[in-house]
């Protein structure tokens, strides 16, 4: 069983965001973004989960090294699934993201909750 370390997600920084982390001397840079079609903004009344159908969170997970960056993992996420990333695996057991924090920042109850472990 995997220990998994709590990423350093603050959902009211909005979606797209980025950051760096180092985990046994490696240190990667891990991007996520929101997809969610028109349609299903302009129905929204509250929280998204995700995924559902036309919305998805996508995570990128690129590891630093001396020739540049190497993509270990590019995916669309899902809860409940452990994701291998290179010597890494990461799991994503809540995604719940509010509209207005995509593409814009602000405290709107949106929840994400990722963790990260060593294989």
């Amino acid at each position: 069983m995997t220990d998994f370390l709590r990423l350093p997600i603050d959902p009211a920084d909005g979606f797209p965001q980025a950051f760096r982390l180092t985990l046994a001397g490696r240190t990667y840079q891990f991007r996520l973004y929101a997809a969610v079609a028109e349609d299903v903004l302009e129905g929204a009344s509250g929280l998204l989960d995700l995924p559902a159908e036309h919305a998805f969170l996508v995570l990128t997970v690129d590891r630093e090294e001396p020739g540049g960056l190497t993509t270990v993992l590019r995916r669309k996420l899902v809860p409940g699934v452990e994701y291998r990333a290179g010597e890494l695996v990461l799991t994503f057991p809540t995604m719940r993201v509010d509209p207005r924090n995509l593409n814009g920042i602000g405290s709107f109850g949106s929840q994400v909750v990722g963790g990260v472990g060593l294989r």
